[in-house]
Formats: C-alpha cells, structure tokens, sequence
C-alpha cells in the first residue's frame, strides 16, 4: 500500500461538522458579547465629545481623533503618568511580596509533615469565605495607627497574605515527585535550598500563573486606594480615572480613552505570560 494513505489528513466527517455547529455558533455569540464593550470603549475613545452622546448611537466614529488621549496626557490639571506610575509600583511590589509569602506558605503545607497541617490548612483557606469588605474599616483603623495613609505602603501590604495563592501552590507543589527531594537532602540540601533550587525550578508556570492573578487583582483594584490615597500624587489609575466623571457631566471620550491606555498593561502580561498560564492552569491539582 502506499505510504500518501496514511499521510494524508483525514478529513472531518459531515454528520460531525453539522453536529458542531451550534456550538459553534454560541461561542461566536458569547465572543460578540464580550468584545462588544472592548469595541464600544476604543471607538468612543476616537470621538469627538459630541459624538460620544449623539442619538442614535454611533459605533464607527465619523471623525476619529486623538484629541482624547493628547488631553488627558498632556494635561496640566491630570496627572495620568503620575498614576500610571504609582499603579505599576504598587502592582509589581504587591505581586512579588504576595507570591514570595504564598511560596513560604504553601511549601511547607505540602512537602513537610507536621502536627496540625491539616488543620492549618484549612484554617487558611477559611479565610476565602470572609468577604473583604468586612475587613476594610479594621485594615483602614490599622493603617492610620502605623501612619500608613496617602503612602505606598498602605496600597502594597494589606491583602499580601492571600489564601488562594497558597491553596494553588500547594495542590502543585503537592504533585511533584518526592525522589527529587530526597536525592537533594542526600546529597546535603536543606528545606530551603531544596525550595530554592528544586521545587521552585520545577513550578514556573504556577508561579507566573499567580504573579499575572496577583498583578492583574492590584492593578484594578479600585475600592481600597479610594480610602488610602487621599492626594491627587497618590491616587492609582483606577482611582485617577474617575475625575473624568464628575457629579454632573462625564466626558465620556477623555474617561474611555484612559481606560484604553489603563488595559494594555494587563493584556501585555498576559499575551507574554499566556503560555505558563495554560500550564500553570491544567497542571495544578494532578495527581502524580
């Protein structure tokens, strides 16, 4: 038999393609109704104030202009760079102490064996079910007794220690093979170099799946530095934003055109860090 019959790719059956095709279809659906608003901010971002509120609604600009983000860039009463900076600052130092204490935590949760693991375990993960709002007027009260209010570090330490990320790294970290740890400690390893130079190795994509959940949850959080930065100097973006929008107009086209410029740190981190994210996610939680 020729080698072309078995080389050849085999093409779909009909009944099977006539079968998809629904499924097909409400995902196509679910694609438009998340992208819609995606579309609806970039074209109002490229109009004209007038148009940004002209009936019937406009989703194609007639007269596109960058006028938008030439004002709230250049504009001596904004200070988006400013809350640019401090957005980037405070997300990146958050995700990097949150990950590092996430680490600490989950590894001896999984790899040591200890009276009452178990137990603190679930201790831990307990604290997932307390809302957080619950918790910001004693976190606020905590703030002002340590002199913390409209500085960095009221906006970085609160809410490192996140119970999350300890349960995900430790259902991965649970699954790597103990051979590796007990070669390292025969040949002399402590607890923490065997961290350090075995399990941490073994599990970047976990830890870039975190870092990109942790750096998105601080880059958008919204109610917490409200309440802590009190300056214009001090303010994130999400938080900048918003004197876009006063109490009686809304320049629609300067609002949308910020929060264009705030997305694209968030998608840049994910379109590089999308690859260990899959991984991240489909290796978490399998069993050796």
């Amino acid at each position: 038999m020729s080698s072309d019959r078995y080389s050849r790719p085999r093409a779909t059956p009909r009944w099977r393609r006539v079968r998809d095709l629904p499924r097909f279809i409400v995902l196509a659906l679910l694609a438009v109704i998340f992208l819609a608003p995606l579309y609806w901010m970039l074209s109002t971002s490229f109009k004209p104030e007038a148009e940004t509120i002209s009936i019937p609604v406009q989703w194609i600009p007639k007269n596109p202009t960058l006028e938008n983000y030439d004002e709230i860039i250049n504009s001596p009463d904004g200070k988006l760079l400013r809350w640019t900076w401090n957005s980037l600052f405070t997300a990146f130092a958050f995700t990097f102490v949150h990950v590092a204490l996430c680490v600490l935590a989950a590894y001896p949760l999984s790899r040591m064996r200890f009276k009452g693991r178990e137990t603190w375990f679930w201790f831990i993960l307990s604290s997932m079910m307390v809302p957080g709002i619950v918790t910001l007027i004693p976190t606020y009260i905590m703030m002002l007794q340590f002199n913390w209010i409209d500085t960095y570090h009221a906006l970085i330490w609160p809410g490192v220690a996140g119970a999350f990320g300890v349960f995900l790294l430790r259902q991965f970290f649970s699954t790597l093979p103990r051979e590796l740890e007990e070669a390292a400690r025969m040949d002399g390893a402590n607890s923490l170099q065997i961290l350090l130079f075995v399990i941490l190795p073994l599990s970047v994509p976990v830890l870039v799946t975190l870092g990109v959940f942790s750096f998105m949850g601080s880059w958008n959080n919204y109610v917490w530095p409200l309440y802590v930065a009190t300056s214009p100097d001090m303010q994130t973006l999400p938080v900048g934003l918003t004197s876009f929008s006063q109490r009686y107009v809304t320049e629609y086209g300067k609002l949308m055109a910020g929060t264009a410029l705030a997305a694209i740190p968030v998608l840049v981190a994910y379109l590089l860090a999308q690859r260990y994210l899959e991984q991240g996610i489909a290796l978490t939680g399998m069993k050796e």
